[in-house]
């Protein structure tokens, strides 16, 4: 076991972007956990004078917003918004799309049709009008937007899952393990799902990205959680301030964009590291 972990970080870390992304990675986390020592006040208090610009002063080294709330806090307080609705999100996707995509390639026959016209029609539906009326219908808390993303994004993992069990279900230690008789749930979780779970780690890992994004269009249209700092809510905040005082908007656009970018380059090095195909390049 040791062995395989000191082989993965080896060709992880061959993939130079993927360690950049990596340390960013790191470094959002960072913030994270630390936003409530080092802005252990509430981050949506008005502590100053609106619009003061960013490093014009030490006490608010990112400026003010339109209404005087300091930036610097709202963004290390939205950066916990952010990567717990990210990660919650990703994980709610994972366990819906592992399920469905599992079932419908162990049992086939209508089973599988039923479960793929089912994922083919979350599919046809606009994710973003789709997260929007669930945030609607249940309301704008934080656990109700998790919600509502990992429900559009659990898609693309049951199609993979799917694709993964099917070429691995009729392999000979399936098989062995049908003989020995072994039940249907310890053969799908037990033994199939451990060789199927490298591309869906990967998968995983991007929409964590994907979750981000959503999150952050979700509070720009207003319908986030009000009463927690969110870097979409910020830009949606300073969208009518973009002439005078653009950095309003900028500030939470680049954490953003860097977020799902460092996101986007660990998926890509763990989909190095993983994908056999892609090793001994």
């Amino acid at each position: 076991m040791l062995a395989l972990a000191i082989d993965f970080v080896r060709r992880f870390a061959r993939n130079r972007a993927a360690l950049v992304g990596f340390a960013l990675v790191v470094v959002v986390i960072g913030i994270a956990l630390a936003a409530p020592w080092m802005f252990p006040r509430n981050p949506l208090r008005i502590v100053g004078r609106p619009e003061i610009w960013p490093f014009t002063t030490m006490r608010y080294p990112l400026g003010t917003d339109s209404l005087g709330r300091d930036i610097a806090a709202m963004i290390a307080h939205g950066a916990r918004t952010t990567l717990l609705i990210g990660l919650c999100a990703s994980l709610t996707a994972t366990l819906i799309g592992i399920s469905v995509g599992a079932i419908a390639a162990y049992f086939g026959g209508w089973v599988d049709e039923f479960l793929m016209r089912m994922t083919e029609l979350f599919q046809t539906i606009p994710n973003l009008i789709f997260v929007l009326t669930i945030v609607s219908i249940l309301g704008q808390k934080i656990e109700y937007v998790t919600i509502a993303v990992g429900i559009v994004t659990w898609t693309p993992i049951a199609r993979l899952t799917r694709a993964e069990f099917m070429s691995l279900r009729d392999r000979e230690f399936v098989q062995a393990c049908r003989s020995m008789g072994m039940g249907n749930l310890r053969i799908m979780f037990g033994e199939i799902l451990p060789n199927a779970l490298p591309p869906v780690i990967v998968l995983s890992s991007l929409v964590i990205a994907g979750a981000v994004l959503f999150e952050s269009a979700v509070s720009f249209l207003g319908l986030g959680d009000p009463n927690v700092s969110s870097w979409g809510r910020l830009i949606g905040d300073g969208r009518t301030l973009i002439r005078s005082s653009w950095y309003i908007c900028a500030v939470p656009g680049v954490a953003i964009m860097l977020t799902v970018l460092a996101l986007n380059l660990v998926g890509d090095g763990l989909n190095d590291a993983l994908n056999p195909k892609l090793r001994d390049r």
